[in-house]
């Protein structure tokens, strides 16, 4: 038997019997979970995931790639298609970018390496979640909301440009794409929209559920659960809640993997990049506080102090799982190229 096979299995019983013996626990982390995605979620990111994907599916990507596909072509080097994808990724949230840049892949309009590029920055809180969910009601100021959001896309923005350095413009078009007809997109925008949302919504509940029989430490939360992390009884200080949203969680990582996976991008730099663009945004968020000394002081006042890092047993523990997690993903990408 395989290294990583002996390592998932181990590592799948382990949770199987920890969901046995306390089932109280996971059935009540599995409870909040589904409230999570019916409260939260859904509603949040259904209806704009659809839209979203409806003007990608269609004959509205047309008026998008030519509104905004030159600044792509020339500017960063991409392809004019991929500009809907990005515009929309940006300010829809962490699917939203991944979702969209997984249909182009799928169309046929783009090619691997060009959606791995896409996925080094494609990847942002959304600008509702960030903006009301973080800002307003969290913290309580939608300006906090507007700052983290603001850091967020910079950050994103950055490593696209940067990664366009030194690079050849991509020339290539939709002009002999074929778009189907709006009716027709609709019903298959609707399908595929539905289909990630149940798949992301089962990983939350997944989580929600192990997380409760682990009872996972506050300040390891923003790593493994964005939202519980993020928007929890305790606040972070505001440069780390730009951080964590930037980063997006590893429950997110493990809801797009399988977008990933299709694609043939490999996790390990998805990381990387993620780390990269979380530093970013936490650089960016220091900045704005800086040069706007009376907003800092307000938003350290409102803010929890940072977490000690105590019960080092379950956070290494923790960190280890990951860790095993990172090196199989890496290794079953490696399988594919």
């Amino acid at each position: 038997m395989k290294k990583d096979e002996t390592v998932w299995t181990f590592l799948l019983c382990s949770v199987i019997a920890l969901i046995c013996c306390f089932s109280k626990a996971a059935k009540a982390g599995a409870l909040e979970g589904i409230r999570l995605c019916e409260e939260v979620f859904i509603p949040s990111l259904l209806p704009l995931l659809i839209i979203c994907t409806l003007i990608v599916n269609s004959r509205c990507a047309i008026v998008i790639e030519k509104l905004f596909g030159r600044i792509f072509e020339k500017l960063f080097g991409l392809p004019r298609c991929t500009a809907a994808a990005v515009f929309f990724g940006l300010i829809g949230g962490y699917p939203t970018g991944t979702v969209l840049t997984y249909r182009l892949f799928d169309m046929g309009l783009i090619d691997g390496k060009t959606a791995e590029r896409l996925m080094r920055f494609n990847f942002c809180g959304g600008f509702a979640f960030l903006i009301t969910a973080v800002g307003t009601v969290t913290y309580g100021s939608t300006k906090t909301g507007l700052i983290v959001f603001f850091s967020n896309a910079a950050s994103a923005l950055i490593i696209m440009l940067f990664g366009s350095l030194g690079r050849k413009q991509n020339i290539q078009t939709s002009a002999d794409f074929i778009y189907p007809k709006n009716t027709k997109a609709l019903p298959d925008s609707v399908e595929a929209s539905v289909k990630a949302l149940l798949t992301m919504s089962a990983y939350i509940v997944l989580f929600s559920s192990v997380r409760g029989v682990l009872n996972v430490p506050s300040f390891l939360m923003p790593v493994i659960e964005i939202t519980s992390g993020v928007c929890g009884k305790e606040r972070l200080p505001l440069p780390y809640c730009s951080f964590f949203t930037a980063f997006g969680g590893l429950c997110i990582h493990l809801q797009l993997y399988g977008f990933l996976n299709k694609m043939k991008v490999k996790y390990v730099e998805f990381l990387i990049y993620r780390t990269a663009g979380a530093l970013l945004s936490f650089i960016i968020t220091k900045l704005c506080l800086f040069a706007f000394p009376q907003s800092a002081e307000v938003f350290s006042n409102i803010s929890s102090p940072v977490h000690e890092f105590s019960s080092g047993g379950v956070a290494l523990s923790m960190i280890m799982i990951m860790g095993c997690a990172v090196i199989v993903f890496d290794i079953e990408n490696r399988k594919l190229i």
